[in-house]
C-alpha cells in the first residue's frame, strides 16, 4: 500500500470511529451537560476536517536530481 492510500484510509477510519462513538454516546444519554455535546461535536468535526485536508492538500513536489 502506498503512503497516500494509508493516510486516506486512516483519516476515513478516524472520521467514522469518532462519529460512531459520538452517536453511541448520544443514544445512551449524553444529555447531562452541554459541554459533552460540544466535545462530541468538536471531535466529529475535527476528524472530518482532517480527512478533507488530507485529500485536498497538495502533494509535495520533488526536485529532480542534478546530473553533473
Amino acid at each position: 500500500m502506498s503512503r497516500d492510500k494509508i493516510e486516506k484510509l486512516g483519516t476515513l477510519f478516524l472520521a467514522v470511529f469518532s462519529t460512531a462513538l459520538a452517536a453511541q454516546l448520544v443514544s445512551t444519554g449524553i444529555v447531562a451537560a452541554p459541554i459533552q455535546w460540544v466535545g462530541a461535536l468538536t471531535a466529529v468535526l475535527g476528524s472530518i476536517t482532517i480527512a478533507v485536508l488530507v485529500r485536498i492538500w497538495p502533494q509535495p513536489v520533488r526536485a529532480e536530481a542534478r546530473e553533473d
